[in-house]
Formats: C-alpha cells, sequence, structure tokens
C-alpha cells in the first residue's frame, strides 16, 4: 500500500489530507470546510465509491480517523506506516506520524494479529491445499504478535522486512522468501501445500502466542487527546 499527501481537493471537500493507493483500493483522510463541523446534526463522515475498474476509494473525514487513532485502530496505524510517500503536506504528515506513534497500544495491537491469524486458520487453513496468500496472512499475523512483544511498536509493513527482524532461522527464512517470489510472480491465488517445517514452525509461534496474548501486559502510558485535538482545530482551520 502506498500514501501520498494531497493539500486540497475540491471534489471531496475543504482538502484531503492524506491518501493511499493500493491496486484496488485508494484510502485517504480529508477534512471539509469549518462550517461543516458546526452543525447539531450527524453527518457522513466517510466516502465510499467502487469505480467500474474496481478500483475502491474509501475516505475517511478527518475527525473520525483522529478518533480511530486514539482507539489504537489497526487498519489506520499500518496504512500511515506504509513506506512510500508520493507526496505530502509536511506539516500534518509529520504530526499525525508523530501522534500515531505516541497512541499506539502494544497489548490492544497483539489481540488483533492474534485474532487476525486464528481467523485465517479457522477459515482458510484446515484443508489438504489452500490459497498461499491466506498461509502468508497467517504468518504475517502470528509474526507481528513476535515483533509486538520484542519491540512494542508496530510492525512493519513489508513482509519481508518482517521476516528478517523475528526469524533467526535462515532455512525457514528461505522457504518464505520463496513464497514471497511466488507471491509477486501472480500466483497468490494457487492453492499450495507449504514445507512441513514451515508448517510447524508457524503452529508452534501461533500456539505460544495463543497462550501469550492473555498474559501480556507491558506498561504504557496512556497518551491525551490534546494533540489530536490541536491537529483537527488547525487543519480545520488552515
Amino acid at each position: 500500500m502506498s500514501k501520498f499527501y494531497l493539500p486540497s481537493n475540491p471534489v471531496v471537500g475543504h482538502g484531503v489530507l492524506s491518501l493511499a493507493i493500493a491496486i484496488v483500493m485508494c484510502v485517504f483522510i480529508y477534512v471539509h470546510k469549518p462550517e461543516w463541523y458546526f452543525s447539531v446534526e450527524e453527518k457522513r463522515d466517510v466516502i465510499d465509491h467502487v469505480y467500474d475498474d474496481d478500483v475502491d476509494l474509501v475516505g475517511w473525514e478527518l475527525r473520525k480517523a483522529l478518533s480511530l487513532l486514539r482507539k489504537n485502530n489497526p487498519s489506520l496505524l499500518e496504512w500511515l506506516a506504509s513506506p512510500k510517500v508520493y507526496f505530502v503536506d509536511e506539516e500534518f504528515g509529520a504530526r499525525i506520524q508523530e501522534i500515531a506513534k505516541q497512541h499506539f497500544n502494544s497489548v490492544r495491537s497483539m489481540y488483533h494479529y492474534n485474532h487476525v491469524y486464528n481467523k485465517h486458520n479457522e477459515r482458510y487453513l484446515q484443508k489438504e491445499g489452500y490459497p498461499m496468500k491466506r498461509f502468508l496472512y497467517y504468518l504475517r499475523g502470528i509474526l507481528a504478535c513476535k515483533w509486538i512483544e520484542e519491540n512494542q511498536t508496530l510492525p512493519p509493513i513489508p513482509f519481508k522486512e518482517l521476516v528478517e527482524a523475528t526469524i533467526d532461522n535462515q532455512d525457514i527464512r528461505a522457504k518464505i522468501d520463496e513464497l514471497i517470489l511466488l507471491k509477486k510472480s501472480g500466483k497468490e491465488c494457487d492453492m499450495l501445500v507449504a514445507a512441513p517445517d514451515l508448517v510447524e514452525y508457524a503452529r508452534q509461534l501461533a500456539t505460544y502466542y495463543n497462550e501469550r496474548v492473555g498474559s501480556f501486559r507491558p506498561e504504557w502510558d496512556k497518551a491525551s487527546s490534546e494533540a489530536l485535538d490541536k491537529l483537527l482545530y488547525d487543519m480545520v482551520h488552515t
């Protein structure tokens, strides 16, 4: 997923602050003109449109996005950590990145990734063969838990970087690299049976974090909402 920050776009309101692009999805954060915020009526705070070429356009109004950030929304945190930046409103980009770091909650995040890999295991990995991308999603959730336990920060978004940071066993890393290459070649939906030692490695870690997640309670200083409120005020009045 890639992102860029756009200073203004009259099509979607007062201005688009941030936009992320994937192969089929475009996600952005936007603000309205100031008068939009002075109303007792609840107004729609998302933009969702699917184009004929299967591009899904999804926008979050800034107040909604900051509320999700305060609650440690994993999808938003991952998107903000996207490594590719095309264009940036430098003030907004720097401030929201710093806020994202302050509001990261390692306990909630570990529960999230634990749920992700268990969901993929239950839905997709109970048969002899399964789509390769489902196994990689399963494995990414497990390694994300490992990263969080060791670093208490958001896991790296590039999967290869996460693998290199969390797996020391060179043989296991080589087998994962083979799957990554297959995925890049456009075969991510192909059915496969992963190498037995790789599956066993993943299963053992999954079992460990199923038990660990309930006792994982590192110290954490909850950030205040002051910086969120200030960012909202400044962006709306810019």
